[in-house]
């Protein structure tokens, strides 16, 4: 599996919105070191799906829409990467793969990497280790 550079940014973006801070979109880009263009479109689409909340004005930038522990690195992947069923043959006619031992070990394998994604949070990617520790347990 490999992830696109949006994916990865919004990723990175949610851990250090962490502390509940508000920060700022130029300040994200750069603490990141990413263009202000990407991190716009990303805290765009995290805020659409609850996972941002921005605010406007004197005080204002992005914190985190729920509790790091709450929002699954699935949940980030699925909101900026097409469906990939691991088709590995591409065949158009997909009625041979109904019978295909490869399809199903394929099929097989995408689903428990899909489990594992569901089942890694935020807070478990942090940086910090004790700060993951202590947002697990609040």
């Amino acid at each position: 599996m490999k992830i696109n550079a949006v994916t990865h940014g919004a990723l990175r973006i949610l851990m250090i919105c962490v502390d509940g801070e508000a920060i700022t979109l130029p300040e994200m880009a750069s603490r990141l070191g990413m263009p202000e263009a990407r991190v716009i479109r990303s805290c765009n689409a995290l805020a659409r799906a609850g996972l941002l909340v921005g605010r406007r004005g004197r005080g204002g930038g992005y914190r985190l829409g729920r509790p790091a522990a709450k929002i699954s690195v699935l949940s980030v992947i699925d909101l900026f990467e097409p469906e990939d069923d691991m088709r590995i043959c591409g065949r158009a006619d997909t009625r041979a793969c109904d019978s295909c031992p490869l399809a199903g070990v394929c099929a097989d394998a995408y689903r428990a990497m899909r489990d594992e994604l569901a089942a890694i949070s935020v807070a478990d990617i942090l940086i910090d280790h004790d700060h993951a520790q202590a947002l697990k347990s609040a």
